[in-house]
């Protein structure tokens, strides 16, 4: 019996010892687990839970979700984005330059004074604007000469019909006939020549005919419409021939100057399409085409002249600009996804558009952007194709995306 007990007894302290053992170990790891998450809290690290559910938040704060009646009011236009061939492009530096097609130096054609000046720097004319009056003694005294012979030409007319009817009716002699007949065509020729005389001063074949006193006013007129760019003319001067006093430009259109590698002349052809931007026009594209190929290699630097012709009917482009031009060679055989530059919002500096997802919502995405082709811009990242973005509308989004950014910051 007192063995039993004691049998006893010595199960149920080591019973009582393993459960005391036990319930400590369990103490022990149940610290050190949680020892250990303060270390990873610590060292930045998150659990996987709490991983999604901080990548769930911000993705959300990346999306806008509008109310129907808001949507409405925005205007909201999406458009898929497109896979398309593009142009293979030379891209070169250039410079703008004065259509000399249509460059006009202004000379007097005759010596004067100054006494007029109705035109300045800046001015806009047409064809025929008289800029200038000069007052020219040499000019009044051809047309006096010429006033003068016309009336004598009207004499010697008169005299040599009135001769030869006499000679005619066998009244006259032969050699009177004959002598008006001379003094009449002397004196035309004189007129012919005076009349010539004033055409090459500049007036013109009605003015001459309906010439009926002798001012000494010549008027400088410009001979085509543009800008007055240089006027080198003051009131009470005296100006010659040689001189040059005005200078028209005509900037409806301009020519872009670049030079092309004599290696690169076999992708360009007169009429090709090409390209043209300006630091001062950031993001805009001037369309123009190559109107002349040089025929002669620099030997120095192995390029040959290019013209390109570019309208510019506001006057926009300046000559003197330097710029950018891309030469449209080909088309590439690979695709590129191409969206409207009007799709492209800057958030943070950075190139944004707003991709419609199934939900309703629109997603904030940016991109790495590529070439500009007109009113399109090639997109190298951050976007597939038939993705619908936000072509019209983009605005309002980024505006209602920074709103809630300010907000969320401000709780």
């Amino acid at each position: 019996m007192i063995h039993k007990k004691l049998i006893f007894a010595v199960v149920a302290s080591t019973v009582l010892l393993g459960s005391s053992c036990g319930g400590k170990n369990d103490s022990q790891a149940e610290k050190k687990a949680a020892e250990k998450h303060a270390e990873k809290e610590a060292r930045g690290e998150k659990h996987e839970d709490e991983k999604k559910g901080e990548q769930k938040h911000a993705e959300e704060k990346e999306r806008v979700k509008l109310s129907p009646e808001a949507l409405k009011n925005a205007g909201i236009k999406t458009a898929p984005a497109k896979a398309e061939a593009i142009a293979d492009t030379l891209a070169v530096t250039a410079t703008i330059a004065h259509n000399q097609d249509r460059l006009f130096h202004v000379t007097p054609r005759i010596s004067g004074r100054v006494v007029d000046v109705r035109v300045s720097v800046g001015d806009q004319v047409k064809a025929g604007t008289v800029l200038a009056m000069l007052d020219s003694t040499e000019l009044g005294q051809t047309k006096a000469e010429y006033l003068k012979t016309q009336t004598l030409l009207e004499l010697a007319k008169a005299n040599y019909e009135r001769e030869k009817s006499l000679f005619d009716q066998k009244i006259a002699a032969k050699k009177d006939a004959l002598a008006a007949e001379a003094e009449y065509r002397r004196t035309e020729a004189e007129a012919r020549m005076l009349h010539e005389k004033l055409r090459l001063y500049g007036l013109s074949d009605q003015a001459i005919t309906n010439l009926n006193h002798a001012p000494s006013h010549y008027f400088l007129t410009a001979p085509g419409a543009g800008v007055v760019i240089e006027k080198e003319i003051s009131q009470g001067e005296v100006v010659e021939p040689a001189k040059k006093v005005f200078t028209i430009s005509d900037l409806s259109t301009v020519w872009v100057l670049l030079n092309i590698h004599e290696k690169d002349l076999a992708k360009l052809k007169p009429g090709a399409n090409v390209r043209v931007k300006t630091e001062s026009y950031a993001g805009e594209v001037f369309a123009g085409k190559v109107a002349y190929i040089g025929n002669v290699v620099d030997p120095q630097s192995r390029t040959v002249p290019i013209r390109v012709v570019v309208a510019n009917p506001q006057a926009r482009l300046k000559p003197g600009m330097f710029a950018t031009a891309e030469v449209v060679t080909g088309t590439s055989s690979t695709q590129s996804i191409m969206i409207p530059s009007s799709a492209i919002q800057k958030i943070e500096g950075k190139p944004t558009v707003f991709v419609e997802e199934k939900d309703g919502s629109f997603a904030k995405r940016e991109l790495e952007l590529g070439r500009e082709f007109g009113n399109s811009v090639e997109v190298k990242a951050g976007l597939k194709e038939g993705e619908q973005v936000v072509v019209t509308g983009a605005f309002t989004l980024k505006s209602e995306l920074l709103k809630e950014g300010l907000e969320g910051h401000g709780h």
